[in-house]
């Protein structure tokens, strides 16, 4: 028997008919591959004429979607120096510590250690805007320590930075609210018409009580210009004894609060608000516990050794 007939395993198997198998196997494959076969089209020049059309057609539909797309983006495009939507301003104020929802003061003019806490506090905040922000701020800090070593301590009030913001001011008396306060009203009322348009008021009250009688300066005045308040750009051109000079609008958004006759060893509380049509007030107020600590005398004798005898 030759060696190609014999199988190892499985069914015995002649080699005839295994070539038959294998042949009809190929035949079935080969007449399955003709019914499913897709055969590839003729170059013709009708079908490269669609082709090209295909392509430029797809290649106008990318260019307007793309188009169209970079029509929306600089349309609703939101520019760096502005947020994407605008809040209002708040109030902040140094120096001093949290206490709850109020600030507390707390100083003595002999205690170099307060005081020295207190001039870094109003550094902080002046030393970003140079020579004019000290300049503007002068009067409150003749003492070098702001007012605290001689017993006229002054605040200071910030407008936040809110990009884009416009306020829309109370240019007359009359607009103030029922429960704005009555000096706040006069102080208005007496100033000329150009010199109440587009300003931000500034009321700051402190808490009557007997034998109080604290006195209030605002320096260098009682308002914020609200021109130009909430931009970043050097907008302002004044004129002084030494030339001419622009102006940081941010300068425009911090003034001083100096108070008088506070009395040792005494809280005194202190609302300051900002008046606007557009600001809220819980937004716009701030609240102050002063203490000027002092020593304080005996009220009674001391006890001597010869008492105990």
């Amino acid at each position: 028997m030759p060696n190609e007939a014999i199988v190892y395993s499985g069914p015995y198997e002649v080699g005839r008919l295994r070539r038959r198998r294998d042949q009809r196997v190929a035949e079935y494959r080969f007449r399955r591959s003709l019914r499913t076969r897709i055969a590839m089209p003729e170059m013709t020049r009708c079908r490269i004429a669609k082709l090209v059309l295909y392509f430029v057609i797809f290649f106008v539909l990318l260019a307007s979607f793309t188009c169209g797309l970079g029509v929306l983006v600089m349309t609703y495009h939101v520019p760096k120096d502005r947020p994407g939507c605008k809040k209002f301003p708040g109030l902040c104020t140094v120096p001093g510590k949290w206490r709850g929802d109020e600030k507390r003061i707390i100083w003595s003019h002999s205690n170099q250690k307060q005081l020295g806490s207190i001039r870094r506090q109003m550094a902080r905040m002046v030393d970003r805007y140079g020579l004019e922000g000290q300049r503007r701020l002068m009067a409150c800090n003749l003492d070098d320590t702001w007012g605290y070593a001689s017993g006229k301590p002054c605040v200071l009030l910030k407008l936040t930075q809110a990009l884009g913001f416009e306020a829309i001011t109370y240019d007359d008396g009359m607009t103030l609210p029922d429960h704005a306060p009555d000096e706040l009203y006069f102080y208005v009322a007496k100033l000329g018409m150009e010199a109440r348009i587009n300003r931000i008021w500034v009321e700051c009250q402190y808490k009557k009580e007997e034998d109080l009688d604290i006195q209030i300066e605002y320096v260098p005045d009682r308002y914020f210009d609200a021109e130009y308040l909430f931009t970043r750009m050097n907008v302002f051109l004044n004129d002084d004894e030494n030339g001419t000079y622009t102006e940081d609008p941010s300068l425009r958004r911090i003034i001083g609060v100096q108070f008088s006759n506070i009395p040792p060893n005494r809280n005194v509380m202190v609302r300051c608000r900002v008046w606007a049509k557009n600001i809220p007030l819980y937004m716009g107020t701030v609240r102050f516990l002063f203490r000027r600590t002092a020593p304080v005398n005996p009220t009674t004798p001391l006890l001597l050794d010869e008492w105990y005898e």
